[in-house]
């Protein structure tokens, strides 16, 4: 399996990917001297990278010596929409967490009526 290559501007660490179908003028910032790249292994998600859209490519760090999180340094993320299961998710561990904090003070008042009874 074939993961995601991030293509990079060596001198600065522009990630050019998004470039290499561009039409009419393009910035001399957009066009290396010298290029690299990453090979991501497939389904890679540290940083939640798949959910970012702005990063680039740390230059000064070693590229063979360095974590791949570490090289890779997010700028933006996406948006995220909470879908109607989410919400749903999420409203019922809000609940769960309430019965479980209204019976733990239920023991604790249980536990200190015992003691006050001499039990």
């Amino acid at each position: 399996m074939f993961g995601y290559r991030i293509i990079f501007d060596k001198q600065n660490g522009t990630v050019i990917n998004n470039y290499i179908n561009t039409e009419g003028y393009i910035p001399i910032s957009h066009r290396p001297k010298e290029i690299d790249f990453l090979d991501l292994p497939y389904g890679y998600n540290e940083n939640n990278f798949k959910e970012a859209i702005e990063y680039h490519i740390d230059i000064s760090k070693d590229k063979d010596a360095t974590n791949l999180k570490d090289l890779i340094v997010i700028a933006k993320y996406r948006e995220h929409t909470e879908t109607e299961e989410e919400k749903l998710k999420n409203e019922l561990l809000k609940t769960q967490a309430e019965v479980v904090d209204l019976k733990y003070k239920e023991v604790l008042n249980n536990k200190n009526l015992n003691e006050k009874e001499g039990k």
